[in-house]
């Protein structure tokens, strides 16, 4: 609803803009308002099939992040140029309302020039509505289908100005436009037939594929680059990972279907799903399963690790971000919908012995770590150490507090909480015994500062995710 309530508020705000234009400029400076909004749907429109032809622009790859606002910029500046338009017909015609306007013959006596004018601004209005995310996760596949009007609409408006002026260059923009899209249709064809044969590097860590034969639109690497290519510096856009822990992925990927038990949202950006595989796997509970998913982009895979699982049912917590390409899949998902998985590997291993453990771990971090929680004796003494930002992102709390022997550590690294530890977390001044196990969960870079701390000290059983 909250989403709903802010697309509404931006609306308005858009709208409101749009009348300010209106009122602090002249009633002549209308056509100029109508000349902005044509040169910016011209570079809406042209800016994918020339990202498409000329994939190593950065340029392009650079503008086409702001498509969609700059779409919105387009609508803004064309009620600007309505509104005066209408103004200027009743200004000359001496009719009262715009009303009138639509009802009088003389509207249609300019050859309909003006006809396709509305037309396309009419089109306009649904392709507004729905350009956000909240849109596309509701409509999905049809989303990409009613988008396509704005190929009636820049058609439109191309004949709209020509029968104004009766100047050629909107038609030839036309044909321009024609002529592009019909070439990178042509290049994308032949990029799929290739791109089966592509080399394509697997991130062990998270399953995130790197296809040389395709722009990656997570990484922003210009398609046709190969891996050997990209710099060292470069990291894994979905975990972070540095390019040493991708493999040449070898073998052709398979799925398997499976449907969704349950889907809710623990806090704003974390999820449980309880997913219920067709055959009852063999996993051991600290593994990731691998999903395969589709947006209107691509496919690609995200894995995800396994915090629960009884009979054939694995549940998991999964952080989704509004600016991350899982967020919009899992979003629209419901119980009882079909999703597709490949494989279930990579081990962050559990050492089953009696030893006091310690986990550390940062937001669905936990998730392995619950796992490892649930199979390890309730006699051994445990700790964990669990950071999130604010109060509010706190989840499984209650869950956590059913574990025997569990000392529970909280830090919040943005407000001051009573009952919390505030900022980030620290062992420095924290004397575990010698014999004591560390499982830490975390980011490359964190899980390497503490482990690297917690081996100065001379403590050696620091076990961490190990990939390669």
């Amino acid at each position: 609803m909250n989403n709903y309530i802010k697309y509404i508020k931006l609306i308005l705000l858009l709208s409101s803009l749009a009348f300010i234009l209106v009122f602090i400029s002249p009633r002549e400076t209308f056509k100029q308002f109508g000349t902005v909004s044509w040169l910016l749907l011209v570079l809406v429109m042209i800016i994918r099939p020339l990202n498409d032809i000329f994939s190593r622009n950065k340029l392009l790859s650079f503008i086409i992040k702001f498509r969609r606002e700059l779409g919105i910029l387009v609508w803004v500046f064309s009620i600007a140029h309505a509104i005066w338009a209408f103004s200027e017909i009743m200004y000359w015609e001496n009719l009262n309302s715009s009303i009138d306007v639509l009802r009088n013959s003389i509207l249609w006596d300019y050859e309909l020039n003006y006809l396709w004018g509305i037309i396309a601004f009419l089109i306009s209005l649904p392709l507004l509505i729905t350009s956000n995310s909240m849109a596309t996760s509701i409509l999905k596949t049809k989303w990409k289908i009613l988008q396509r009007l704005s190929y009636f609409m820049f058609i439109f408006v191309g004949l709209h100005i020509f029968m104004i002026k009766w100047d050629t260059w909107p038609l030839y923009i036309l044909w321009f436009w024609i002529s592009i899209y019909i070439w990178a249709y042509i290049k994308n064809k032949r990029k799929l037939k290739k791109s089966s044969n592509s080399p394509r590097w697997l991130c062990v860590p998270c399953s995130y594929i790197y296809d040389e034969s395709i722009w990656d639109i997570d990484g922003w690497i210009m398609s046709w680059t190969k891996f050997e290519d990209i710099p060292m510096d470069w990291r894994c856009p979905v975990c972070w990972v540095t390019k040493s822990d991708f493999i040449l992925l070898e073998w052709e990927i398979t799925t398997d279907e499976s449907k969704i038990v349950s889907l809710k949202f623990l806090n704003t950006e974390v999820i449980e799903l309880k997913l219920e595989l067709k055959d009852d796997y063999t996993h051991a509970s600290w593994q990731f399963l691998n999903f395969a998913l589709e947006d209107l982009n691509w496919k690609f895979n995200r894995s995800y690790s396994i915090a629960d699982k009884k009979w054939n049912v694995l549940m998991f917590l999964i952080k989704l971000k509004q600016n991350w390409r899982a967020w919009e899949i899992f979003k629209s998902l419901k119980a009882w919908d079909k999703i597709y998985h490949t494989w279930i590997s990579w081990n962050f291993v559990l050492n089953n012995t009696l030893e006091p453990k310690v986990f550390i771990a940062t937001w669905t971090w936990l998730a392995p770590i619950y796992s490892m929680l649930i199979n390890t004796e309730e006699d051994v003494m445990k700790k964990l150490y669990f950071w999130v930002s604010k109060a509010s992102d706190l989840f499984y709390t209650d869950e956590l507090k059913q574990f025997k022997n569990l000392e529970i550590n909280i830090f919040l690294s943005k407000e001051e909480t009573k009952g919390y530890n505030y900022w980030r977390i620290s062992l420095e001044n924290i004397d575990f015994g010698g014999n004591c196990e560390f499982y830490i969960c975390w980011n490359p870079w964190t899980t390497a500062d503490i482990s690297n701390n917690l081996l100065s000290r001379w403590f050696g059983k620091v076990y961490f995710e190990k990939f390669i």
